[in-house]
């Protein structure tokens, strides 16, 4: 099973195609879309969990090093996944 967060992004002006082309690279992002509204990206991180290793530090070091570090990201706002969609890792 794996670990989710839902990661609200704000860019720079007219850098949100661009920041969701790139975080779509990404091995953790398990989808990126452009949106209306407060946010600009949102992003849906995916960590597969391993025994006892998964710790909230992962999840930190995935938003800070990989997302936030995007060219045109001004700031994140996660949250954590607490109910299980059983057709999202079947939809990856």
């Amino acid at each position: 099973m794996a670990v989710q967060a839902y990661v609200l992004i704000r860019c720079e002006a007219g850098t949100a195609t661009r920041v969701v082309e790139e975080l779509r690279k990404k091995d953790h992002v398990a989808r990126a879309n452009s949106v209306f509204g407060d946010y600009d990206v949102i992003a849906r991180v995916s960590v597969t969990e391993l025994p006892s290793s998964f710790s909230i530090s992962t999840l930190e070091e995935i938003v800070f090093k990989e997302i936030q570090k995007v060219h045109g990201v001004i700031s994140t706002k996660t949250h954590i996944v607490t109910s299980r969609d059983p057709d999202f890792d079947h939809h990856n």
